[in-house]
C-alpha cells in the first residue's frame, strides 16, 4: 500500500499560524485514508529539513506543498531516495501564478528535472493548469485535486441553520486571506446595498491577514464603512472546528473571487448548512449560487437575493451535492495516481 507524506513549509506569520495549507493536506490525508492509505503531514522551516522528514517516515510518495523548494535542491534529494516518488503539488490557477515571481521560471525548471528523474513529477491541483502547462509549454504533470475531508465530514449531516438570525443585522462572512485577486472591496460594496434593500444593518465579517499587498485592500475596506451604520468586522486565524462554529453565526458566504482552484471556505460553508454565493471558478458550485461576472456589483447582489430567499426551501442543499460528487472524482484521481 503507498505511504504519502506531504510536506508544508512552516508559514508562521504575524498573523498567527497559517491554516490554509495545512488543512487542505490534511483534509486531503483523512480522505486517503478512507482509502486504506497511511499518510503524514509535516511543517519543515526550510527544504534542508525535507532529506529527515522522508528519512524517518519512509514513504513511497512524497508531496512537496506549493512553491518552495529551489528547484536545484531536488538534485540532491532525489538521489538520496530513489526509491520515492517525489512531487511538487501547484495550489494555484494561472492567475494567481502570475503573482508569484518565481512561479513559471521554477515550473520550467521542474520541468527538466521531472525528464531527467522518472521519479519527480509536477502535479497541479486543478485540471485547468494541468492543460494550461501541456498547451502552452508542452510541460506534462499529474493531477492531484483536492479532497474536503475534515475529520467530522464523512458522519456529518447535512445541516439547515435558522434563517435571519437577527431581525436587524444581515451577517456575511467574505473570509480567507486578503488579496488583490480576492476581490473583497467588490464583494463588501454588494453585501452593503444588499443590506440597504432588507433594511438591515450589514456585519461584513473578515479575517485580518493580509497577503500580496492586500493591505490596500483592506484600508479600502476600512473606510468604506466608515461613518456608516454597516461594521467591518475582523477576526484571527483559528484552527478549522473554531471556524466552523463561526461560519454557523452567518447568515450569508460570500466568495467571488477572480481565481480559485478549489476554495475550502465555501465548501466550510456548504457543510454547515449557510447559503453562499461564490464565482464561476469554484467549479462544484450549483450554477444558482456562481456569480459569472465577478465585477458587476448589481448583478452580485441578484445572487445575495436568490441564495438569502433560496434558503427557505433549502436550495442551497445543491451546493452540498456539488460538493459530494467532487469529492468522488477527485478520490478517483488520487486512486490513479498512487495506484497506478
Amino acid at each position: 500500500m503507498p505511504k504519502v507524506l506531504f510536506i508544508c513549509k512552516q508559514r508562521q506569520t504575524e498573523y498567527g499560524v497559517s491554516y490554509g495549507l495545512l488543512n487542505s493536506c490534511r483534509f486531503l490525508c483523512n480522505a486517503l485514508k478512507t482509502l486504506g492509505v497511511e499518510g503524514k503531514v509535516v511543517s519543515v522551516i526550510d527544504n534542508n529539513c525535507i532529506d529527515k522528514e522522508v528519512h524517518q517516515y519512509k514513504p513511497t510518495h512524497v508531496f512537496i506543498e506549493a512553491l518552495w523548494v529551489v528547484p536545484e535542491k531536488f538534485h540532491v534529494l532525489l538521489p538520496l531516495h530513489k526509491n520515492v516518488k517525489w512531487y511538487v503539488r501547484l495550489h494555484s490557477n494561472v492567475p494567481f501564478l502570475a503573482n508569484e515571481g518565481v512561479a513559471m521560471e521554477w515550473i520550467v525548471k521542474y520541468d527538466k528535472i521531472q525528464k531527467q528523474y522518472p521519479n519527480f513529477f509536477i502535479s497541479p491541483n486543478s485540471d485547468k493548469l494541468v492543460e494550461a502547462l501541456w498547451k502552452t509549454r508542452q510541460i506534462k504533470t499529474i493531477y492531484a485535486p483536492n479532497v474536503y475531508c475534515p475529520h467530522k465530514y464523512l458522519d456529518a449531516k447535512y445541516e439547515r441553520v435558522p434563517i435571519d438570525k437577527s431581525s436587524d443585522v444581515l451577517n456575511v462572512g467574505c473570509f480567507g486571506a486578503i488579496r488583490p485577486m480576492k476581490n473583497h472591496l467588490t464583494q463588501a460594496m454588494a453585501s452593503m446595498i444588499f443590506a440597504n434593500k432588507l433594511g438591515k444593518r450589514l456585519h461584513f465579517h473578515i479575517n485580518g491577514r493580509c497577503e500580496q499587498n492586500g493591505e490596500n485592500g483592506h484600508r479600502n475596506l476600512v473606510h468604506l464603512f466608515a461613518g456608516t451604520p454597516h461594521k467591518l468586522i475582523g477576526h484571527p486565524w483559528v484552527n478549522h472546528d473554531e471556524f466552523m462554529s463561526l461560519v454557523k453565526e452567518m447568515d450569508l458566504g460570500i466568495q467571488i473571487s477572480f481565481s480559485e482552484t478549489f476554495n475550502i471556505v465555501a465548501a466550510d460553508f456548504v457543510t454547515a448548512g449557510v447559503p453562499i454565493v461564490g464565482s464561476s471558478e469554484i467549479s462544484w458550485l450549483n450554477m444558482w449560487y456562481k456569480e459569472p461576472y465577478p465585477t458587476d456589483i448589481d448583478d452580485i447582489v441578484l445572487f445575495l437575493y436568490l441564495a438569502y430567499y433560496g434558503r427557505k426551501i433549502n436550495l442551497h442543499s445543491l451546493n452540498k451535492l456539488g460538493l459530494d460528487v467532487y469529492n468522488c472524482k477527485a478520490l478517483d484521481a488520487w486512486v490513479d495516481l498512487l495506484f497506478y
